[in-house]
């Protein structure tokens, strides 16, 4: 999905504005766009009037404010975690500005790091300046995502470039009343310095390059090599004379701005590109979306709101899709329950069923698994016994019965065979009788032990029960 960033630079002889689309693929200029400003309107007023002249809409708004509006300092400090430099960088930019920290707000960027430390760009902005700037653009119904700076806006632009750098270089970018420098050496920032001289150059040239030596000086260091390169932007960069004026003077090469090659850029800007670049700057770097953090002046109370308000709603909307996600899941599991429990109660009645059709006569019923395989090890218990054993079991009850004296008695309660044993359960006229029994049987030689068992008198005392558990010889198996 395309987006659109509308940036401006709110110079004080023109305001300028940039318009770019990004999309997945990449992102290209839309458009240049600027307009003389009227030091007799309300510049909200204006404002407005080129957005609606120019119909320019984004949805991100990017601005900046120029460089004499705030105050700045290179620190070098001994640490680099976030925390600890948000803390200390106040209270170190403190003592360098005429404000005290409760007056102003304070952002800083890494410009390197070390095995030392860090060296930061420190930056205080008087809270009535960025509260001002921040009613401008809402009067003109604009609210800005983030607040940078133009020097450091134009450089983004130069980086973009993709220059090779090497040894000293010097940005300026010449407006009507000002300009800003910055000190580069091996592509990083150095000093940051802004003048207060500019297209409207009271002393002409002279002067011009005479301040421009003074802070060159001022921002050198000891034994730092002199610089090889001026890359100029802003409206100075379309005068030829001030071009030449410095080239004679710091005996450089001098590089337009309009010389450089940008991609996105179509070919009928190019020639204004140098003049844009703080405002095509500040846009195509939100387009590439590069991720070292810039300068951005809204912060505290100013911080964007609208965008907080995304975030927000974002998550939101990612706890709304998680709940929902979690409502189908549970309602399928829930299903997913029910289907089962159908099923395995289908399967419980369906094993009931054929647990009665196969033993009707087992009226507890316990665990019809364990039931029925005890009822089918006790069918081939009985089965390898009809098949296998050596006398059948009426046969084997017959020949008992004929071992017996005759004026033995026995009453036969039970009887069963199976592979190992045979055991019979019954009752006789005494005592000796069972022991005569148990003395005949044994007699046989049928069985290699036989135990006469719970040897008892009856109800009435008339008779005697008894068991006898016969283990069969080996040869009878």
């Amino acid at each position: 999905m395309a987006r659109r960033i509308l940036a401006l630079d709110l110079g004080s002889h023109t305001l300028k504005a940039a318009l770019v689309e990004s999309t997945v693929k990449g992102c290209r200029v839309l458009g240049l766009f600027r307009q003389p400003r009227d030091p007799h309107r309300a510049l909200a007023e204006q404002v407005g009037d080129l957005c609606k002249t120019h119909n320019l809409r984004g949805d991100t708004v990017l601005s900046c404010l120029p460089g004499d509006a705030v105050s700045y300092r290179v620190l070098t400090l001994p640490f680099a975690r976030s925390r600890q430099l948000a803390q200390t960088i106040p209270f170190e930019l403190e003592s360098h500005i005429p404000f005290t920290l409760e007056h102003v707000l304070v952002d800083f960027q890494t410009i390197e790091r070390t095995a030392a430390g860090v060296t930061v760009l420190a930056v205080a902005v008087p809270r009535l300046t960025l509260a001002a700037h921040l009613e401008t653009l809402a009067g003109a119904g604009l609210e800005p995502t983030a607040v940078g700076l133009v020097p450091l806006a134009s450089l983004s632009l130069l980086r973009l470039a993709g220059e090779e750098a090497e040894g000293t270089d010097v940005l300026l970018d010449i407006g009507e009343t000002r300009t800003s420098l910055v000190l580069l050496r091996d592509g990083v920032l150095r000093g940051l310095r802004t003048l207060s001289v500019g297209l409207s150059r009271v002393g002409g040239f002279p002067t011009f390059v005479q301040e421009l030596r003074w802070t060159l000086l001022a921002l050198a260091e000891d034994g730092s090599p002199l610089p090889a390169r001026f890359f100029l932007c802003g409206g100075g960069a379309c005068i030829p004379q001030l071009r030449q004026e410095l080239e004679h003077a710091f005996a450089v090469e001098i590089v337009p701005f309009r010389q450089l090659s940008f991609p996105s850029v179509p070919e009928e800007y190019r020639e204004e590109q140098g003049v844009f670049a703080a405002c095509l700057g500040l846009a195509l770097s939100e387009a590439v979306g590069r991720t070292e953090r810039g300068i951005n002046l809204r912060r505290g109370e100013f911080t964007y709101q609208g965008q907080n308000a995304a975030r927000r709603r974002a998550v939101t909307r990612l706890g709304q899709i998680a709940a929902g996600v979690a409502l189908v899941a549970g309602l399928a599991t829930a299903l997913e329950i029910q289907r089962l429990n159908t099923r395995y109660e289908a399967l419980r009645q369906e094993i009931r069923r054929v647990f009665t059709t196969t033993l009707p006569d087992q009226q507890t019923i316990v665990s019809e698994k364990a039931q029925l395989q005890d009822a089918v090890t006790a069918l081939q218990s009985r089965q390898r016994l009809m098949s296998g054993a050596a006398i059948a079991p009426l046969e084997l009850l017959r020949q008992l019965s004929s071992g017996l004296p005759e004026q033995v008695s026995l009453d036969l309660d039970e009887w069963t065979v199976d592979e190992e044993s045979a055991r019979l359960r019954g009752t006789t006229t005494s005592f000796d009788a069972a022991e005569t029994i148990k003395t005949s049987v044994a007699g046989m030689g049928m069985f290699r032990e036989v135990q006469l068992k719970d040897v008892k008198t009856t109800a009435g005392g008339k008779k005697v029960s008894f068991a006898l558990h016969m283990l069969f010889a080996q040869e009878q198996r």
